[in-house]
């Protein structure tokens, strides 16, 4: 009698590590990882990309290049002293190279030791190494949304896919939104300021990041937002539970509504008359018809026994 309760809590332990085992296993869960670790090596990438430019700049202050990964390589390569633009040309270009061949023999940069060089040059052959990385890591995220949301990667594109199982927490979670809270998933800042405030709603959240929103005109946004998160819910609840290959379907019939809302003809916005083709008086307080309110203060002469009435009341 004294080993059952015994047994009940080992049965009941094992059971509950067998669903967290379960809840470790799940895929989705490795692609929240991934989409939070290409977030942090982002951030680290841009604040160590930002160092080695201003640190750079005190040898080299010339050197102008729009790409990061670009300006880690010609770090590491440029001595300017003796710069060639032969050595510069693979990567940037023989006009580019020539720029700079001749802007180093006039570089108003301070003459820095081996020793200061070759610091700052190890740094960029680690940021160099990040930048590496995370291509690796896109690219493990994309075979990941792939692999465990294929509808919902075709319509979204791996990617936005990854980002929103990851702010939902699974797939099952975020089949079972609706599509209008797909919608604004990730603008929950301005969805609860607009709800205390008053401001507008959002129109969009994540979702933004596919091309047929931020691409398109403000005013055709709203209508294009809902239309894709209706789809992309379905595409959820497909890849979550029936595993039916919809995507390309659903695709399509997004492109259809897309299409529709870019023909639509665009209703102008309504003008007001000009204020010297307003009829008189029409700028004080005044109804819908432009008479003025009764006992309005307006400069409208009063009815007569108004004043008698008034201090009747009094």
């Amino acid at each position: 009698m004294e080993n059952r309760p015994r047994a009940k809590k080992r049965d009941f332990l094992e059971e509950t590590k067998a669903m967290l085992r379960e809840a470790h296993a799940a895929r989705d869960l490795l692609l929240s990882h991934t989409v939070k670790a290409i977030f942090e090596v982002n951030r680290a990438s841009n604040l160590l990309y930002e160092t080695l430019t201003e640190w750079y700049a005190v040898y080299f202050p010339e050197l102008r290049v729009a790409e990061p990964p670009t300006f880690a390589k010609l770090v590491q390569l440029i001595n300017r002293e003796d710069l060639q633009a032969s050595d510069l040309a693979p990567i940037i270009g023989e006009q580019k190279a020539r720029e700079l061949e001749s802007k180093a023999k006039t570089s108003i940069g301070a003459k820095l030791s081996t020793a200061d060089l070759a610091e700052m040059t190890k740094l960029a052959h680690k940021l160099e190494d990040l930048y590496a990385y995370r291509t690796s890591l896109e690219e493990y995220q994309a075979s990941l949304a792939n692999e465990i949301a294929p509808n919902l990667s075709l319509l979204a594109g791996p990617e936005l896919a990854a980002k929103l199982i990851a702010h939902a927490g699974s797939l099952r979670k975020l089949a079972m939104m609706p599509a209008s809270t797909l919608q604004v998933l990730g603008a929950e800042k301005a969805l609860f300021k607009h709800l205390k405030k008053g401001t507008n709603p959002p129109k969009h959240g994540l979702i933004f990041q596919h091309a047929s929103i931020s691409m398109s005109p403000k005013h055709m946004r709203g209508k294009i937002a809902r239309a894709l998160s209706t789809k992309l819910v379905i595409c959820a609840r497909a890849d979550a539970f029936t595993h039916n290959p919809i995507g390309a379907k659903l695709k399509e019939q997004f492109e259809a509504r897309f299409k529709a809302v870019q023909d639509a003809p665009v209703k102008p916005a309504p003008v007001r008359p000009p204020i010297s083709s307003r009829p008189a008086g029409s700028s004080g307080p005044s109804g819908p018809t432009g008479s003025p309110r009764p006992g309005g203060n307006s400069g409208f002469s009063r009815r007569p026994g108004m004043g008698r009435m008034n201090e009747r009341r009094v």
